[in-house]
């Protein structure tokens, strides 16, 4: 607890106060004609300049304030709000506690989360990403996150990272605020983040409840919880309001509302908006600062010698208000941000005691950005009452233009502005025609700064120092080369650094041997003999070898495309055909049932999709007609998919490396994957599935390639995908580059993640039942079960087949539960695997009616009861389980 005896009542105080009338004989622009004051009143740190030489000040008057200061004990807590941007390592105590692990914690935990939500894997009640997000919250909940948000706009890298994303504020409780935080925002789309530590303060809690309110009136009550998460301490209110408190970030007491824009108060939605990394260099900027304050003498401590000079102005010289006026359109929410700060901090007219103060204590913060002042207040500041003003420059704009004829740039303009404006309150004149001309010569002829007084020579020889002379004949200048050198160095590092956080994270998640583990605790192979899966039917009707097949919802049929050209429709119970449709293509090599059934669609050799409504009347030739041709692929047409539970939207693969998302009713491509983006593949896409409806999975895929590399030109493409029935906007596949890539429908310029393993041709991909992982086929011979989520192989499958034979793995399917894997090899067999301990359980190429030449699909029918396979043979064959039986459970 602070003495009971008035400040003003002590020595140092009395002493400034008599220096007062020293100071009042002596006018500005004498103590400007003093270079050695003026020098001594130049501070430096970290790129930061602070000139306070204009300040109606001595450097006596600098040391007597020295004497004058103590530390602030009003509150009686710890004020720790540096530990939220400290370095991992330090050490900073509050009750004894470290709290630097803690606020790590959460740092770590707003990263994760922001990058989920911007990467589309957290999704929105109708699997829609969430683009937009609203930050509720009052006070230093509202005006500090403001502040950064407003400087970050206009950041090139920042806008890099928020491309199509939006960020907005709710803070007035006024329904227009509302209403403006609100209007072109989707709910499907929008993240709300409300920020309270109790959750209890009134504004930000009915503006709250407004938003759950819009949220739920459009997405039903359920989707709060992925729609809302808070900045909050009490988690019990958290619960009830409806948000999950696993998506609750802590704060907490030893963090002052109007310090907190460096906790997750402005950490979540700024990371939501930028991504962490760049919001992270906003902390180390100011734990830069706060290193400065803890180590630095007070004669050359910034943030000491602007706190001094504020009490020198208005408690002893009598100045009530401060004007902050940066020079910087960026920095336009910085003075609300600061009148926050001060005032709120400062606003007090009695002492710690109650005892009422005797003089003046806390300035009137206000200000705006650069000229629009100046057209503003400025009058009154020239001509009227005195007011200190805190000018703000910055040496490189953040969106730099120069115009051709131009005297100066864009921002040099600004910036003459700047250095004159001081200098016409120091001097009654205006010089701002005197700094664009010493601008326009320095830039061009290289000329020295002169004609100017210490202070202003110093920093405009600073300014241009920190900028390249202008080209002699530029239309408009955005950045030299020097700048782009620095930034590419820039973007390096922190590519660099990016990629070993990442190695650092892969180590820690180190890659799960499943047999190994199962093994271990104890599981054995599923017990399966020769009679459990029995060959009950062969469907005899093609002339050429049979590439694709595909079940109806019911089960009960099955079509198959073949090199005939024909696709057949069977009666899975009765071995009869329903349909037989020739196609022009000589050449089918993929067909895929509408989830209703009524529909099939085919592709093949002639770069087209064919789609069949099997309720339309035939021709006089017996010839169904076709309803509806896709034409845009620039290669064979190597699979086809219908989006689960939609009739009207079909996903294909092609040789030309894409794969296309369209719109069966019309016609029309919606979107295009791979081909000319980056990260799109650089070989083949044969084929695509989707799991569909709950528990029905339908699996098409194609047989080995080799004999397509006599033309390299027409076959090089995408071998395979198959799509995520937990999430149908995502989807995987398959390439003769060897890779396997996830995609999301939603963004379509770049795949999600690759995935690497195998040293062959990717031909086949399936979504294992869980729909967290997949599995993949290989001309190596392999299978292999990746994460989808962290992208690691979880498993490899692999058997010898005898005299060193090492046949191509062409088709993959899982059994409901995923206990079993179904292979399909080049040279006939046909493996049960048990995926838990990864051994072969069953042969069906050795039974009894086996195939005889090489198997290419296979299909599951929707209760698991039967298996459809395909052959070069020219027939298919279902395979029931012994009892009929459903597939074993895991």
């Amino acid at each position: 607890m602070a003495s009971s005896t008035l400040i003003c009542n002590t020595e140092p105080w009395k002493d400034l106060k008599a220096h007062v009338d020293d100071i009042k004989k002596t006018h500005l622009r004498d103590l400007m004609n003093d270079a050695d004051r003026c020098k001594s009143m130049i501070v430096e740190f970290d790129g930061l300049v602070l000139d306070y030489s204009r300040q109606r000040a001595f450097q006596d008057t600098i040391d007597k304030l020295l004497t004058l200061a103590e530390i602030n004990s009003t509150e009686d807590r710890s004020v720790l709000h540096v530990a939220l941007r400290a370095p991992r390592d330090k050490v900073i105590s509050s009750d004894g506690k470290n709290v630097v692990p803690e606020v790590w914690k959460v740092l770590d935990k707003i990263n994760e989360f922001s990058e989920r939500v911007r990467s589309g894997s957290w999704v929105g009640a109708t699997g829609k990403a969430l683009k937009d997000v609203v930050a509720v919250g009052i006070g230093g909940s509202f005006l500090g996150p403001l502040f950064v948000h407003t400087a970050l706009q206009t950041d090139p890298e920042a806008i890099a990272f928020a491309k199509g994303r939006q960020l907005r504020f709710l803070a007035n409780v006024d329904p227009i605020d509302v209403a403006r935080s609100i209007t072109g925002l989707n709910p499907e789309t929008t993240l709300v983040v409300v920020v309270s530590k109790t959750f209890t303060t009134a504004e930000t809690m009915l503006n709250a409840r407004t938003l759950r309110e819009w949220i739920s009136a459009a997405l039903g009550p359920q989707a709060v919880a992925k729609h809302m998460v808070a900045v909050s301490t009490n988690l019990t209110l958290v619960e009830k309001f409806g948000i999950d408190p696993n998506n609750a970030f802590a704060f907490w007491d030893w963090v002052g509302g109007r310090y907190s824009v460096c906790s997750a108060v402005g950490v979540l939605p700024l990371s939501l908006q930028y991504g962490f990394s760049v919001v992270e260099k906003f902390l180390k900027g100011a734990s830069s600062i706060d290193q400065h304050f803890y180590s630095a003498d007070f004669e050359k401590n910034i943030p000491v010698l602007l706190g001094l000079l504020s009490v020198w102005n208005v408690s002893f010289l009598g100045y009530p208000a401060r004007a902050i006026l940066p020079y910087s359109q960026a920095l336009e929410k910085f003075a609300p941000h600061i009148q926050q700060v001060s005032m709120e901090s400062n606003g007090k007219g009695v002492s710690i005691d109650g005892v009422p103060l005797p003089f003046e204590a806390g300035e009137i913060d206000f200000g705006e950005p650069g000229t629009n002042g100046q057209h503003s207040f400025y009058q009154l500041i020239h001509q009227g009452r005195v007011i200190p003003c805190d000018f703000i420059g910055v040496a490189k704009s953040q969106q730099p233009v120069y115009l051709k004829g131009e005297m100066v740039s864009n921002h040099d303009e600004l910036m003459s502005n700047f250095f004159a404006q001081p200098d016409a309150l120091a001097y009654g004149k205006s010089l701002a025609s005197q700094v664009r001309k010493q601008l326009n010569v320095s830039r061009t002829k290289g000329e020295p700064v002169e004609g100017f007084n210490y202070s202003t020579t110093t920093l405009m020889t600073k300014y241009l120092e920190a900028k390249s002379p202008i080209p002699s004949d530029p239309t408009t200048v955005k950045m030299s080369v020097a700048e782009l050198k620095e930034r590419h160095l820039t973007a390096t590092t922190t590519v660099n650094g990016l990629r070993d956080r990442l190695r650092q994270k892969r180590l820690l998640l180190l890659d799960t041997d499943v047999s190994a583990y199962a093994k271990n605790a104890g599981r054995s192979a599923v017990s399966f003999g020769q009679t459990d899966l029995v060959c009950c039917r062969t469907l005899q009707g093609h002339t050429g070898k049979v590439y694709s097949l595909d079940w109806t919802p019911e089960k009960n049929r099955i079509v198959s495309a073949s090199q005939d050209g024909r696709l057949i429709v069977w009666n899975a119970l009765t071995s009869q055909k329903t349909h037989a449709i020739k196609l022009p293509c000589a050449w089918v090599m993929t067909c895929a049932f509408s989830p209703s059934g009524q529909s099939v669609a085919s592709g093949g050799l002639d770069s087209l999709c064919t789609i069949f409504n099997l309720n339309s009347p035939i021709d006089r030739d017996g010839n169904l007609p076709v309803s509806r041709l896709l034409s845009g692929h620039k290669g064979y047409v190597t699979s086809c998919q219908y989006v689960p539970d939609e009739d009207t939207h079909l996903i294909t693969s092609s040789g030309d490396q894409t794969c296309v998302l369209w719109d069966v009713t019309t016609g029309q491509r919606i979107s295009v994957f791979g081909g000319e983006f980056p990260s799109g593949h650089t070989a083949d896409v044969l084929r695509v599935a989707y799991p569909i409806y709950s528990s029905r999975y339908l699996i098409h895929f194609i047989v080995s390639n080799h004999w397509w590399r006599s033309s390299p030109a027409l076959f090089w493409g995408i071998l395979c995908v198959s799509i995520n029935r937990s999430n149908s906007k995502m989807f995987v596949s398959g390439s003769c580059d060897t890779t396997a890539r996830l995609w999301d429908t939603r963004i379509a310029s770049r795949a999600v993640r690759t995935y690497h393993g195998h040293n062959g041709d990717v031909n086949t991909v399936k979504f294992f039942p869980d729909g967290q992982r997949f599995g993949t086929g290989s001309d190596d011979g392999t299978c292999r079960l990746f994460d989808m989520r962290t992208g690691h192989e979880l498993q490899v499958y692999y058997q010898q087949h005898g005299d060193n034979d090492v046949p191509t793995v062409t088709s993959i399917a899982f059994s409901i539960s995923g206990r079993l894997m179904f292979v399909g090899y080049s040279n006939g067999d046909c493996y049960v695997w048990d995926t838990l301990v990864a051994e072969v359980v069953l042969n069906l190429g050795s039974l009894q009616n086996s195939h005889e030449g090489r198997i290419t699909c296979l299909g599951m029918s929707t209760d698991g009861s039967a298996l459809c396979t395909g052959s070069w043979d020219k027939n298919l064959k279902i395979w029931a389980f012994g009892g009929y039986r459903n597939v074993v459970s895991p």
